[in-house]
């Protein structure tokens, strides 16, 4: 079993237990719907993960349980953002700083272990942004 990450489903667009099955942009896949069926609304702090569904790829993985999936919410995402830039001086895009937040959760649960996390895009892209949204962190 693989274990992936999407985000918070109270409002990052997770779509786990919350999502059925639809079409968008083409597609058979897992949609977050509105009351009227329709593609909901979602937002998060990492614009590459603003979309109402996952490819089709994911949503095979997840319905025949090859794949599980989890969350982290954007606070946990900002403090992960925050902790990666300063401890390590690795500064990670904000899609990223979600899987970095799962990361240091289960680390804490599996003392000893390892954990391997793809640092996918720049972080230098989303500073700006961070430090005049959420400032310089605690």
């Amino acid at each position: 079993m693989t274990s992936y990450l999407k985000s918070d489903p109270t409002r990052d667009g997770f779509f786990g237990d919350y999502g059925a099955d639809g079409d968008i942009h083409g597609f058979r896949t897992m949609v977050l719907t509105d009351e009227a069926g329709e593609p909901a609304p979602v937002h998060t702090v990492a614009s590459g993960l603003d979309y109402p569904g996952i490819g089709p790829e994911h949503a095979y993985l997840y319905r025949t349980k090859r794949a599980n999936y989890t969350h982290a919410n954007d606070a946990e995402a900002l403090d992960a953002f925050y902790k990666l830039s300063r401890h390590e001086g690795i500064i990670p895009a904000l899609e990223s700083a979600h899987a970095v937040a799962f990361a240091m959760r289960e680390a804490a649960n599996n003392p000893g272990k390892s954990i391997l996390i793809n640092l996918s895009g720049r972080g230098d892209k989303d500073i700006d942004y961070v430090t005049e949204t959420y400032g310089f962190g605690a």
